[in-house]
């Protein structure tokens, strides 16, 4: 497919010239496509280009190209004027819109009226400047975050991780849970901690130690008196 370009301008018949506002507001490949397309526009503003052609002088594929001619028209830096008749199919024409008044009132007449004398460009560059900054510093608050709750999860002491945290309310529930003395739930207590600091030994909820305790002595009384009714009688005296 063919396409047919008309430059506005003029300025093709003395060199080729672009509007920094397009250079400042494209990508590399949509300013290579439309410096292209103006430096080989014709001194009466035409141009003959098929995709192949575009494709090859620029590097892009065909895919690419579509992208760039859309990002053009959308920006209104060309316009499609209609289809052209040629010998074999009718080609497709655009002209190169005329956006030196759009170019000039951005760099220059939309300069800042201030003693600092910062133009807009200057302006947009510390508007990225602050955004970057609050980015960055909401970034840094986001981690000093997850630092203050990492802080507080470390600081925050499970319960009964510590011997000391069993209470007498704790033993007491304990004895009436297992339906056994206050004082048998008190010696396994002081069993419980002579075993810690014998072997150094380290529990995540001592409470459960001491449960765990209760109940294997309770079942060694058990397994005691299981063995106690099992032995036979000794009538080696009678």
């Amino acid at each position: 497919m063919k396409y047919k370009f008309e430059d506005e301008t003029q300025d093709r018949k003395y060199f080729t010239i672009v509007p920094n506002y397009i250079l400042n507001h494209s990508s590399a490949t949509d300013k290579a496509l439309y410096i292209d397309i103006k430096r080989a526009a014709g001194e009466n503003g035409r141009c003959f280009m098929t995709e192949e052609t575009m494709c090859n002088r620029n590097g892009i594929g065909k895919k690419q190209l579509h992208k760039s001619l859309k990002y053009l028209l959308d920006h209104k830096w060309i316009k499609f004027v209609g289809m052209t008749p040629a010998k074999t199919r009718p080609i497709k024409t655009y002209i190169i819109l005329d956006i030196w008044k759009k170019n000039v009132d951005f760099y220059q007449d939309k300069k800042i009226p201030s003693q600092s004398r910062v133009s807009k460009d200057t302006v947009q560059e510390e508007k990225d400047s602050v955004q970057e900054s609050s980015k960055i510093l909401f970034r840094r608050r986001g981690i000093r975050r997850t630092s203050l709750r990492r802080t507080i999860k470390n600081n925050t002491r499970k319960k009964y991780s510590s011997i000391k945290d069993i209470q007498k309310a704790d033993l007491i529930e304990i004895a009436e849970k297992y339906k056994v003395n206050l004082g048998f739930v008190e010696l396994q207590l002081e069993k419980l901690r002579n075993y810690c600091e014998s072997y150094n030994k380290r529990y995540k909820n001592y409470k459960s130690a001491l449960r765990n305790f209760v109940l294997g002595d309770m079942q060694r009384q058990v397994e005691r008196r299981q063995d106690d009714s099992k032995r036979g009688i000794d009538a080696r005296n009678f």
